[in-house]
């Protein structure tokens, strides 16, 4: 008899499947192998059934989908969409579901509940313009949305939900369905009664997004407030808008033992002070796209657990701000273990804050993993002394003005343009083991020659196989993988080597750091 894999085992090679492809129509044939192989993969599509690119894409696709879910509504519900002239896409000799597909189903958003009403609806106009039970589509749609909602709300566990218009606490199992959320989407022009309903039910959510968040709102506040576990929360303000949410930020501050992530983007929109109580948060990441008044309040915050600083964007705030926050996290802690700090868009430093910066960073150094940093003669001691360091991401700082030229593919030295050899130079006397991902971000100069020169020596001292990027706000450094490139791309010396515009795109955020 032929041995077959364990539950267990197929579970978790579907799993890799689904997370590395992001297409559930990968999976599809699975379900025809047997019966094991089809009771395993169900649960793996239904979980997040939505999320399949061709959904996005195809609008083909959706029909099939919302005919499984209208075969799942209760009778009750089939006969009220029926009387009020709905059809329901079903033959009349549809079986039962093999399946309970509905109770495998952990996300839920308005999105996903627009176009479930836009196709059923939709095929219904076509269906019954002419009929005498022709009723307004918008009746329609909300009868549609009512009857679906009930139907989660009776049959899922939700894990993640951006929250509708509608009070979904008042929906029959609501109590089942919302009490295990772990991840909300909200907004803050949402009435507080919605907020007031799901915060008598879910309290032990782990992930909260606030997109936009514009202003104050009691009922989001008292959601917060009533949390028992609050890890990682998401601030959005709307686009070129300076949102300040103070009472906001006072209820944030009830989850400082268990807050470990914060992104902020757009605006600062919590106070400065209420950051500095989330005394165990890990990661921070900052994109300000604003000019905001009271920036410089963040150079008085202390965080003694930080591990990864992404400042994304902020031309505004001087650098001595972010320089002064690691400062005071890291003199603030009895073990510090910052481990990533990535700067893109900042108001550059001048060469006596590039100084400060690299001794604030001395007593960290060995448990540094990914290191932005600017050309300094106290460089190499830095470096040295980092034996973890697999990321660095050298930049130009603002005492070098200049451009660069470009002459046959080759990268030529410029008025004041800092020479690309001296990195490799630096590179080549360090004993950097773990170095995999070199950036070059600014103006730096620099032969395919002395390139080769450098990977040379990488093939012959180096185990890593290394990624090299090359990027610049004004120039973009385009050396095709051609000749020299492709052979080392070709040997695997080179992992990867081009122009990326930001870590989320040549160092993903979700690499493991242990966090």
């Amino acid at each position: 008899m032929q041995a077959l894999l364990p539950t267990d085992c197929l579970n978790g090679i579907f799993k890799c499947l689904l997370d590395d492809l992001n297409d559930a129509s990968s999976l599809h044939s699975c379900l025809l192998v047997n019966k094991l192989w089809c009771e395993t993969v169900i649960p793996l599509l239904w979980n997040n059934p939505w999320q399949c690119a061709k959904l996005i894409i195809n609008n083909n696709d959706w029909p099939p989908l919302v005919r499984t879910l209208l075969s799942c509504l209760p009778e009750d519900s089939k006969e009220i969409l029926r009387n009020n002239g709905i059809n329901l896409l079903l033959r009349t000799t549809s079986s039962p579901p093999l399946f309970d597909y509905v109770g495998y189903c952990q996300h839920l958003s308005p999105t996903v509940m627009d176009k479930l009403k836009s196709v059923t609806v939709d095929e219904d106009n076509k269906n019954n313009v002419n009929s005498e039970c022709y009723l307004p589509k918008a009746y329609r749609e909300h009868l549609v949305e009512q009857e679906f909602y009930k139907l989660f709300m009776t049959k899922c566990s939700l894990k993640y939900l951006v929250l509708p218009k509608i009070p979904l606490a008042y929906f029959p199992g609501a109590s089942h369905c919302l009490e295990y959320l772990r991840e909300l989407k909200c907004y803050t022009e949402r009435p507080p009664e919605l907020f007031y309903g799901l915060a008598h039910i879910s309290r032990n959510l782990h992930r909260l997004t606030i997109y936009p968040c514009d202003q104050d709102n009691d009922g989001l506040i008292t959601l917060i407030k009533l949390q028992k576990g609050l890890k990682t929360l998401v601030l959005v303000s709307s686009e070129d808008y300076v949102s300040i949410c103070p009472e906001i930020g006072q209820a944030l501050a009830t989850q400082m033992h268990s807050l470990s992530s914060l992104k902020i983007r757009q605006s600062l929109c919590i106070p400065p002070k209420a950051i500095s109580s989330f005394i165990n948060l890990r990661i921070l990441q900052l994109d300000i796209t604003t000019e905001v008044s009271n920036i410089e309040l963040l150079s008085r915050v202390i965080l003694p657990k930080l591990e990864i600083l992404d400042i994304f964007c902020d031309e505004n705030a001087p650098f001595n701000t972010y320089s002064s926050l690691i400062s005071n996290s890291i003199s603030s802690s009895n073990s510090p273990c910052l481990k990533r700090i990535y700067w893109h868009k900042i108001n550059l430093p001048c060469s006596e804050e590039i100084g400060q910066y690299i001794q604030i960073l001395l007593p960290v150094s060995s448990t540094l993993r990914f290191l932005t940093v600017w050309w300094s003669e106290e460089l190499f001691t830095l470096l040295n002394l980092c034996d973890q360091l697999e990321t660095i991401k050298f930049c130009n700082h603002k005492d070098l003005r200049g451009n660069v030229d470009y002459l046959s593919n080759n990268l030529i030295e410029s008025e004041n343009c800092l020479q690309g050899k001296l990195i490799f130079e630096l590179l080549k006397v360090l004993s950097l083991e773990n170095l995999c991902i070199i950036c070059l971000q600014g103006r730096w100069a620099f032969t395919l020659q002395e390139l080769k020169e450098f990977l040379e020596f990488w093939k012959e001292q180096r185990k890593n196989t290394l990624s090299v990027y090359l990027l610049s706000f004004e120039n973009k450094f385009k050396i095709e993988p051609e000749g020299i490139i492709r052979e080392y791309l070709s040997e695997g010396i080179l992992k990867d080597f081009g122009d990326r515009d930001s870590l989320e795109n040549f160092y993903s955020m979700e690499v493991n750091m242990n966090i």
